[in-house]
């Protein structure tokens, strides 16, 4: 099986950007923190990426988090992320001039 890399556009800090913003948005939609917010998403970005499996999420150290997450929540906040990462990619597309798919 041959290892693919990841799309461009996931590195790009544009996006990276934007993918932050709207997962602080969505995030306090949802009742967390915007202190939260900020802390999860690296850590998020770095284990879960957006097309890698959110179990990597669950198996996750926390340590120097100064937030205590059951497993539900932690699938909440996967979810959270992923969605918001939808959002971000059809954002970046359009600021690029691309039709996103």
């Amino acid at each position: 099986m041959t290892e693919t890399s990841p799309p461009a556009f996931l590195r790009d800090e544009r996006f990276i950007r934007g993918h932050g913003k709207v997962f602080v948005m969505f995030m306090g939609r949802d009742g967390y923190s915007a202190e939260m917010s900020t802390e999860e998403f690296p850590r998020l970005r770095e284990a879960v990426k957006l097309d890698a499996c959110p179990k990597v999420y669950l198996r996750l150290q926390r340590t120097r988090s100064r937030f205590a997450l059951d497993r539900r929540k932690k699938m909440d906040i996967v979810e959270i992320y992923h969605k918001a990462g939808e959002h971000a990619y059809y954002g970046y597309c359009l600021a690029l001039g691309i039709k996103p798919e």
